[in-house]
């Protein structure tokens, strides 16, 4: 059975050129544009430690309507991708840039972490541009701090350059730094990756009401629109449209 992991997060932390660090190979396109190529959700398959593992690289969030993916259109991609998938879900991976953490970034994790999934899939940050700290691994050392005060709490951090940077006559300026994240990645999916994949229910997002118990008048929120709402910062006209979208899948 294949480990199944997904990695989400903004446009521009770096997602698809995480996908290429840990396939060894440049397979999943990247450029250097504020807005987005990647469209839906696109599995590529690697062999870690012998164990079938399939990365599911993701449509940036937060990107606006004038990205390629509304930010809106890209989280109802993710939910049905996490929903759909039959053989479940063994990881979520969270790419964010550094060097600090953003309200967008909570935001995201508090949705699909917390209320998407329960928090019964584990899940990993991937913190990306960190090619001039040394070591790498000092950033989260200086800002766990930070992460524990807005909850979240992740099952193993790897901190990382996703760029080998510009070649040289001895090599890639980054060389070094790439090999290092390359290994670092890869050991958080071995590790962190749940042996028997969740099956993620999809959620009921609006409770019926009735009248003495049985006529239909309509629904009101469930308690998921009111995380929305409350805890992943969105305002209620939106929070409510997006349920609504997300109760059609």
């Amino acid at each position: 059975m294949s480990i199944n992991v997904v990695i989400f997060g903004e446009t521009g932390a770096g997602k698809s050129s995480v996908v290429n660090l840990v396939l060894g190979r440049d397979e999943a396109p990247v450029n250097s544009s504020a807005i987005g190529v990647t469209f839906g959700a696109k599995p590529y398959s690697v062999d870690l430690d012998g164990r079938s593992v399939r990365l599911f690289d993701t449509s940036g969030l937060d990107e606006g309507d004038e990205g390629s993916v509304s930010r809106e259109d890209a989280i109802v991609q993710l939910y049905h991708l996490l929903t759909s998938l039959d053989d479940g879900i063994s990881l979520l991976a969270f790419v964010m840039r550094a060097p600090r953490i953003k309200q967008a970034h909570v935001n995201n994790w508090r949705i699909f972490c917390d209320v998407v999934c329960k928090q019964r899939v584990p899940a990993i940050i991937i913190i990306t541009g960190l090619e001039n700290e040394d070591p790498m691994s000092g950033w989260w050392t200086n800002n766990k701090g930070a992460f524990d005060r807005y909850g979240m709490f992740p099952k193993d951090v790897a901190c990382v350059t996703a760029t080998r940077g510009k070649e040289k006559s001895f090599g890639y300026t980054f060389g070094e730094q790439y090999s290092e994240s390359a290994t670092r990645v890869r050991q958080c999916i071995v590790n962190a990756a749940l042996s028997l994949p969740h099956q993620v229910d999809k959620v009921e997002w609006f409770s019926r009401m009735y009248i003495l118990g049985c006529i239909p008048n309509g629904e009101s929120e469930g308690e998921e629109v009111k995380q929305l709402i409350d805890r992943c910062g969105m305002p209620r006209d939106e929070a409510e449209r997006l349920a609504r979208r997300l109760n059609g899948i």
